[in-house]
């Protein structure tokens, strides 16, 4: 009898020591694992604003397309239409600034459009853009004078009153009252006749007697 008593005892001391301890270390992982459990911070939590098919991509502005240029060779070809194999119609010479009107590709529109007669093709003034300059073209310095030597070296006296020529043509370019091509026609200055010795004459925007100008080049007078 004493021996089942002592059996009994020691069954019943297993059983209450087994949830002892699953009460003490279920309680005890539950108290843990929250101890420890993450927290996410709120700014780095994802929202719908942050989402990458909400996210504006900024796109590079284009510069804008020039109103002008400027003719930085010693002439460009003007042409009918904007073809290289198109009908030439005139010159834009060197630092002259030409007034964009419409593109079409690498060329510039530059007069107004028109017809020879009723029922002909439209035609205009168009200038290939591959060799001008969006930048003033100064008329000083080692470039403008080679520029200018081709238009007036065939001046008389060329070698004496170079510089006197020289100053008079580009005040007069200008001015614009003359055009390199004014003077392609006379090949530069022509000594005078009906004056004294030191006065020479070019004729700018015309030949007619009214499209005259002299230079003084002792005193380096126009008029």
């Amino acid at each position: 009898m004493k021996k089942v008593v002592v059996i009994a005892l020691v069954v019943v001391s297993l059983v209450l020591a087994g949830l002892g301890i699953a009460h003490y270390l279920g309680y005890f992982n539950q108290d843990e694992m929250e101890a420890i459990e993450p927290r996410t911070h709120p700014d780095l939590q994802n929202t719908n604003e942050d989402s990458p098919s909400d996210i504006v991509v900024e796109q590079p502005i284009s510069a804008p397309l020039p109103e002008y240029y400027f003719v930085a060779r010693s002439f460009e070809n003007v042409l009918t239409q904007p073809d290289f194999a198109s009908t030439p119609d005139g010159v834009a010479y060197y630092g002259e600034k030409l007034k964009v009107l419409e593109r079409e590709g690498e060329w510039i529109r530059i007069a107004p459009i028109y017809q020879l007669e009723e029922g002909a093709d439209e035609i205009s003034q168009w200038v290939n853009t591959q060799h001008l300059v969006t930048k003033e073209v100064n008329l000083s310095g080692e470039r403008w004078l080679n520029v200018l030597t081709d238009y007036i070296e065939g001046s008389d006296d060329f070698m004496l009153y170079q510089e006197k020529f020289f100053d008079a043509s580009t005040k007069l370019v200008k001015q614009k009252r003359c055009r390199l091509s004014d003077f392609e026609e006379l090949s530069g200055w022509v000594k005078s006749i009906n004056h004294r010795d030191s006065v020479y004459f070019t004729y700018c925007g015309g030949i007619e007697s009214e499209n005259k100008v002299y230079l003084n080049v002792a005193t380096g007078e126009l008029f």
